[in-house]
């Protein structure tokens, strides 16, 4: 103990022993010997790993090789010394042989605080690992030198690799840089500028877009993420069906708008734009009322039929309608329920076209047809009064003597003539009803 520096022969921490090369103990400090209670048992009979737990024996042994091969080398384990109370003190031990003396010299540390420690904080690590894979969105945190520090389970799963590689390993390292992703900047840029960073980006290596957030934190930058590629195709179709529906729409001679139940309108095609300028002198927008196209005389009938549509009946109607110029326009009109995705009814489809030139010619026709249908009526009441005539006079010629063969030829042409002006009388009559 004389050779003991004096700083280490009062120690309170540090724990001072030489052994054999066997492991028998030569010497220790008070430090040692009070906190083991080894005072009387320092005469070579104890060897080092007597007063460990058994399970750390053969570490002890592989450095006790190693010094005595290696003098004057420093090599360190960890062992587990049992007290008299049965708890167990962690410590940790720097072995170095002297080949002058053949002994080898340990000093030790008590690390039962550090090992507690390291134990609460593992199981803290454990209960947030815990919290952030259910999280299902991929999460992860970086240091200030970009390495990973948190990771969480839809991160995993994305990368392909386990939290102990990635825990440590710096993002670039990871996910490189890549000319086509814009990532790398927004992430500089929150920990630049102090500010979260939210954006979409698209991974070529995983055919994937992802929706991302970073924001910067004391130690590094926090970061979210969600893979909204499914998302990003919907959008692209729903886009494409909806140009594509436009574009019929729009090519259409109809007019079709959607309205809300309060009369709003919610959408319209190019037709029905058009009729609105042309025929009102009104530029449509979406969110006008529709009432403001209908006249005061038939606001009521369209309020009607526009409920009736919204309880789900197809109403169908003819309608002459006052346009701009102060003259008149006939148009077919049909009010039908529009529905949502779950048959729910949000409001009217109104759908209109010009059909004033197929109705003038309609009631033109119509007037000629009651013309024609006079026409025929006068003109067959005329020529039966005169086919009454001739079969007053056949009756007459029959009393007196003369031809009865040619009497009875004129009666029977005169007949026929008589049923034939009948039927265009009956046609005429059916005609005008």
């Amino acid at each position: 103990m004389k050779r003991f520096p004096f700083i280490i022969r009062t120690s309170k921490t540090i724990y001072y022993v030489t052994v054999t090369y066997d492991g028998s103990y030569i010497s220790a400090n008070n430090h040692f010997l009070d906190r083991f209670d080894c005072h009387g048992l320092i005469d070579g009979s104890l060897r080092f790993k007597d007063t460990i737990i058994k399970d750390d024996w053969p570490q002890v042994e592989r450095v006790l090789d190693l010094c005595k091969a290696e003098p004057g080398k420093t090599f360190v384990i960890t062992v587990r010394k049992p007290l008299s109370s049965g708890n167990l003190v962690h410590t940790s031990w720097e072995f170095v042989a002297d080949e002058t003396t053949n002994e080898i010299v340990s000093i030790g540390f008590d690390i039962s605080l550090r090992v507690a420690y390291s134990k609460k904080v593992a199981k803290f690590d454990k209960r947030i690992n815990q919290i952030v894979d259910g999280i299902t969105d991929g999460l992860y945190i970086l240091d200030k030198d970009w390495k990973f520090s948190l990771v969480n389970q839809a991160f995993l799963k994305m990368v392909g690799k386990s939290r102990e590689l990635l825990i440590g390993k710096c993002i670039w390292d990871i996910l490189p840089d890549d000319k086509n992703s814009s990532y790398s900047n927004f992430y500089r840029e929150a920990v630049r500028s102090g500010e979260a960073q939210k954006f979409e980006d698209y991974r070529h290596n995983l055919n994937s877009w992802f929706w991302i957030a970073a924001y910067p934190t004391v130690d590094g930058l926090l970061v979210f993420f969600k893979d909204i590629t499914e998302r990003k195709i919907e959008r692209s179709l729903l886009i494409e069906s909806k140009n594509k529906l436009s574009a019929v729409l729009n090519s259409t001679l109809e007019s079709h708008m959607l309205v809300s139940p309060d009369y709003r309108i919610v959408s319209f095609n190019k037709t029905a734009y058009t009729d609105s300028s042309n025929l009102h002198g009104k530029k449509m927008r979406e969110g006008m009322n529709i009432l403001e196209y209908v006249t005061s005389e038939n606001t009521d009938m369209f309020k009607a039929d526009f409920s009736a549509a919204l309880s789900g009946k197809l109403v169908m109607s003819v309608v002459l309608m006052d346009v701009q110029n102060g003259g008149k326009k006939w148009f077919r009109i049909e009010l039908s329920p529009a529905f949502n995705v779950d048959n729910d009814i949000i409001g009217v489809v109104i759908n209109s076209i010009d059909i004033d030139e197929l109705k003038r010619y309609e009631l033109k026709l119509e007037k000629s047809n009651k013309q024609l249908r006079a026409i025929a009526f006068q003109q067959s009441h005329e020529m039966r009064s005169s086919i009454a005539r001739v079969l007053g006079l056949m009756g007459l010629l029959k009393e007196s003597p003369g031809d009865r063969e040619i009497m009875s030829h004129v009666e029977e042409v005169s007949n026929e003539l008589d049923s034939i002006i009948h039927d265009i009388i009956d046609k005429t009559e059916e005609d005008s009803y």
